[in-house]
């Protein structure tokens, strides 16, 4: 058995995130960032995109390499930032909701972020 799945409802949705990553998560949730973060968090997740450098003092993107998140503390709340969007959060709203990310994309996802400060 590879590993247990962790259970847990975000939003009335039941999603499984698996208790362990392995580098092909840490990979599949880096080349899920290069499409839909690094415009805004740049490649290295430091907050510092193209399209950052546009943006309101008070809107720019968290620097995820030094584990700055305000919200997302945790996978729940990883996920939840994902599907509904800075706004719907309390963040900024420059940050797109991703509704239609699977459980696994969100999970490599959170499997690369973590994977940028050493967790």
């Amino acid at each position: 058995m590879r590993g247990v799945l962790k259970y847990t409802a975000v939003a009335g949705v039941l999603l499984a995130f698996p208790a362990w990553t392995n580098a092909a998560d840490i990979e599949k949730g880096k080349a899920r960032f290069a499409t839909l973060c690094a415009t805004c968090h740049g490649a290295s997740g430091a907050g510092d995109g193209p399209v950052a450098a546009a943006m309101p003092a008070d809107q720019k993107p968290a620097d995820l390499a030094k584990g700055e998140m305000k919200f997302a503390v945790d996978q729940v709340k990883f996920a939840e930032l994902l599907k509904k969007g800075g706004a719907a959060v309390g963040l900024s709203p420059m940050m797109p909701p991703q509704a239609g990310l699977s459980e696994a994309d969100v999970g490599d996802l959170y499997a690369f972020v973590q994977s940028l400060h050493g967790k």
